[in-house]
């Protein structure tokens, strides 16, 4: 199924990047993802659940990015903002910590 056909079809997707170890390319693969679907078309949030904050920090550059990132989520906060996102968005991705914990297990729920 091409993008635009997802977007055809209002069909809302969110994709949460986990892994236990730091380092492993959770945030550059959420940042690829994220930005495909965007030069596609696709309207796309970038959630930036990572309390180092690596895709915060990036946006702050000079970028032209086309997808949205935003940050300073805390635990209590990733449902809201992934259910709050996903209603204005076709494409929410969730960049999580390097660590198994509650906001791990929130963001997959």
């Amino acid at each position: 199924m091409k993008v635009y056909e997802l977007i055809w079809r209002r069909v809302i997707l969110i994709i949460s990047v986990a892994n236990p170890k730091s380092g492993s390319g959770k945030s550059t693969s959420s940042l690829v993802i994220g930005t495909t679907l965007a030069k596609q078309g696709a309207t796309v949030t970038i959630v930036d659940a990572d309390p180092n904050q690596p895709l915060m920090n990036w946006s702050k550059g000079d970028t032209k990015n086309p997808a949205r990132i935003i940050g300073g989520i805390s635990e209590d906060q990733i449902i809201d903002t992934i259910d709050n996102e996903a209603a204005e968005n076709q494409f929410v991705i969730v960049d999580l910590e390097g660590t198994a914990s509650r906001m791990v297990s929130r963001a997959f729920s």
